[in-house]
């Protein structure tokens, strides 16, 4: 039986109905104000996909059922306390054995996932005490000692790695026999095969698990072959409920259609902040699925669904479709790299043979598609672009920085040299064999997976969740970024730099080579990559500390392109340290030398026209700007570069013009910056739309110094607002509330000035330490404008 037209619209008007309450209790970051309160609409949402269920004998039945327990899940995370909740829960795991025609009608879901619960709690608890133990490697030893602590710490990973995998693979294969049990005796042999991190080795104490189910071969002919998939379907609803009951399966993974319309135009979408994201399935967005039922829905674009229960034979034709291309994940990819977890080893023997026949029986074909991910890859997981987008971004995604611009890498390698699965240190280790690359490669690339495990099991471990966003809330200031500093802390100064520099040079080999099947990849850490790395970490110190002592011995009369770029870092480090007498002789002694690399010719005169200006040379750093401007455009640079140039050109040109009091001058060359930013690249948005802001906000001070204050605010408003939008830093805020309040102030609207004081003063307070308050020159500033506004308004 079928939902009439009439059922089906009057459950979607309460959905819609759920949603728009729910919409109604977040803020604008898309977290729920009240989640006692939010925890109702969820529980009322849980109790209408239930009801969807019971009206409905496909496919949505089995994915109505999994949205259900995992809302009322959410509304007992939220109220543990709430007795109908937890009796709603039961009563519906109790419901769903009936409905799944299970062997064991009595049997406790929710006592099955407590004792989940309790191994997951095991195995973080030992992973924390034996990440505790792993030592720091120092910046002051030899280079044997150095080597000897790095091969120490790889061993120590590959344990950690090892014990993480095995508890976990227990911990599905006792949820596997207690479904065998509950379900009966299955119809037919197969095995559930784990895919991604847990086939690498890689997973962490908060993945979620990716498995699809393989069927022995020739049941496919057998005329109960329907009822023995409904079989292993309802085994994977009763596992999916199961691990949903363990309380970590955040709400946006079940993909709920009326949640698209959650979000306010300008708002973020509903996030969930109360759920631990931990152990779940792979989840229901459209690019997700990798779990037995697979994508159950179709889309607008994407008319089809997916499932992963399948005979050996069925499973292997995913390989000889382009699913990559239509379906909008790489199937292919995912299924290449797998493991045993329960059931019959011949069955996965047997598709795991099967993928290397097919990989090696189609290879240029496979070739192709490797390439065209990795291209693909090298593009989204560029370690250097990453590092450096940190200057704008006061949040970083650990699992993009730094776990996966080697993992990937090391795949592929892999993938086009035919070894298609296993851990990423096997993978190294076989290369090594094959003469692929060396010793010493394999050495550093083993310990910069190492590395990467080891970040990754410490946030998570530390959050206590599997959350990729690590950092602050908010950016303070320009180039004193707290992003760096949490970073290095994770794994420690040494590790950190060695890891950039590892992953750079490795994407920089496979960037640079069309043909990667044969080739001899070698990998040397420069002088020039540790003060890349050390710089682009905003190690300032460390960076001149590191050059006082490399230029001693080291300096050459003629310097090599890397010792070029070395010295560029060393000098914009000065300058940012305050020391710009000695970043503007370097950068004068560079400007004199022969740069044939453009890239590299228009950091030197950039960075020269910064010291200039910070030395308050105004009118050399305007007649400087004048004189290689023309140069600088005609480099053989991308468009989109030279925009961006034009643009921090003009700013400069503009705060000359400032400290110069030539305010329309001024607010000219901030009018060209702002249009200039906007030409710049789309993956620049953060950094071009801050200065954006930045241009509003000097435009408005420089009106307020003309005495147009109500264009002044106009400006000011536009610079916050924009600001808000794109995340500038909080001290930049603080100017425009400061802006505003001046402007206020001036025109004698005394209430409206009070308003801006106090909010500049209140995030004041978020970017300078308690203890320095009392003394902060702008905070008082603030306060004695604050209490004229009162005065004047008593």
């Amino acid at each position: 039986m079928t939902m009439s037209s009439q059922n089906i619209d009057s459950l979607w008007e309460k959905e819609l109905s759920l949603a728009k309450k729910l919409r109604e209790s977040l803020d604008r970051k898309g977290k729920e104000t009240n989640p006692e309160k939010s925890a109702f609409i969820f529980y009322h949402l849980g109790l209408l996909y239930e009801e969807r269920s019971k009206q409905d004998n496909s496919i949505n039945k089995k994915l109505n059922l999994i949205r259900s327990v995992a809302l009322l899940n959410a509304a007992v995370t939220r109220q543990p306390g709430n007795k109908q909740f937890k009796q709603s829960l039961k009563v519906f795991c109790s419901d769903l054995l009936k409905t799944a025609n299970a062997n064991v009608l009595d049997a406790d879901l929710l006592r099955i996932a407590e004792n989940a619960k309790e191994m997951a709690e095991n195995m973080r608890k030992e992973a924390k005490q034996k990440l505790q133990l792993l030592r720091r490697i120092p910046y002051e030893i030899t280079y044997n000692e150095q080597k000897k602590l790095e091969m120490e710490k790889v061993s120590s990973i590959k344990i950690i790695q090892t014990q993480i995998t095995e508890q976990y693979k227990d911990m599905m294969k006792f949820l596997s026999r207690e479904c065998e049990k509950i379900m009966g005796h299955s119809p037919c042999k197969y095995s559930i095969v784990g895919m991604g991190s847990l086939a690498r080795s890689e997973i962490t104490p908060y993945s979620d698990f990716e498995h699809i189910i393989l069927l022995e071969e020739g049941v496919q002919e057998k005329e109960n072959y329907f009822e023995m998939l409904e079989y292993f379907r309802w085994f994977s609803v009763i596992f999916q409920t199961i691990i949903i009951n363990l309380e970590e399966t955040i709400i946006p993974n079940l993909a709920i259609p009326s949640f698209k319309h959650v979000a306010k135009p300008g708002e973020k979408g509903f996030f969930d902040a109360y759920t631990k994201r931990g152990i779940s399935f792979d989840g229901l967005m459209p690019y997700a699925c990798h779990f037995p039922l697979g994508r159950m829905e179709k889309t607008i674009k994407k008319q089809f669904t997916t499932e992963f229960i399948k005979p050996v034979s069925q499973m292997l034709k995913f390989f000889e479709m382009d699913e990559d291309l239509k379906n909008g994940y790489n199937i292919p990819n995912v299924l290449m790299n797998i493991c045993q977890v329960y059931g019959d080893e011949q069955i996965y023997q047997q598709f795991s043979d099967g993928v290397k026949h097919v990989l090696q029986s189609n290879k240029p074909s496979h070739h192709q598609r490797v390439m065209q991910q990795l291209n693909e890859d090298l593009k989204n997981f560029d370690a250097f672009k990453s590092l450096n987008a940190l200057h704008v971004n006061s949040k970083y995604d650990i699992k993009r920085l730094v776990y996966r611009s080697t993992t990937l890498f090391v795949a592929a390698l892999g993938m086009l040299n035919s070894i298609h699965d296993g851990p990423s240190f096997a993978i190294i280790d076989q290369l090594n064999n094959k003469d692929i690359i060396d010793d010493k490669t394999a050495h550093l690339l083993s310990y910069a997976i190492a590395v990467s495990c080891e970040v990754r099991l410490k946030v998570y471990l530390e959050k206590d969740c599997q959350d990729d966003a690590a950092g602050d809330e908010q950016l303070h200031k320009w180039n004193s970024n707290k992003v760096y500093a949490n970073l290095v802390e994770t794994v420690g100064e040494k590790s950190m730099v060695d890891y950039f520099g590892i992953a750079y040079n490795l994407q920089n080999v496979l960037r640079t080579e069309d043909d990667l099947s044969n080739l001899k990849v070698t990998i040397n850490l420069k002088p020039v990559d540790k003060f890349r790395m050390l710089y682009m970490l905003q190690l300032r110190d460390r960076v001149i500390c590191e050059w006082e002592s490399y230029s001693q011995v080291q300096l050459a009369s003629t310097l090599s392109e890397d010792e070029l770029w070395l010295q560029v870092f060393v000098a914009h480090a000065y300058s940012l340290s305050g020391q710009c007498d000695k970043a503007f002789h370097m950068f004068q002694g560079l400007e004199e030398r022969d740069i044939y690399n453009p890239e590299l010719k228009w950091h030197v005169m950039y960075y020269k026209v910064w010291c200039l200006f910070n030395l308050d040379r105004f009118q050399e750093t305007l007649q400087f700007i004048g004189r290689v401007k023309p140069e600088v455009l005609n480099l053989n640079i991308s468009d989109s570069r030279k925009y961006d140039l034009r643009s921090g050109l003009a700013v400069m040109s503009g705060w000359c013009h400032f400290n110069l009091e030539e305010y329309q001058l001024a607010i000219d060359q901030f009018v060209d910056s702002s249009v200039h930013a906007t030409r710049a690249d789309q993956r620049d948005l953060p950094m071009k739309e801050m200065r954006r802001a930045t241009c509003f906000l000097v435009i408005g001070q420089c009106l307020y110094k003309l005495g147009d204050y109500d264009a002044a605010i106009s400006e000011a408003m536009k610079a916050l607002i924009h600001g808000l939008q794109h995340n500038a830093p909080v001290n930049e805020k603080c100017s425009c509330y400061n802006l505003l309040g001046v402007c206020h102030l001036d025109k004698g609207e005394y209430k409206e000035a009070l308003k801006y004081f106090k909010a500049e003063v209140a995030l004041m307070f978020q970017i300078v330490p308690q203890e320095k308050r009392g003394s902060d020159k702008d905070i008082k500033a603030c306060i004695s404008n604050m209490l004229v506004c009162q005065e004047k308004l008593k």
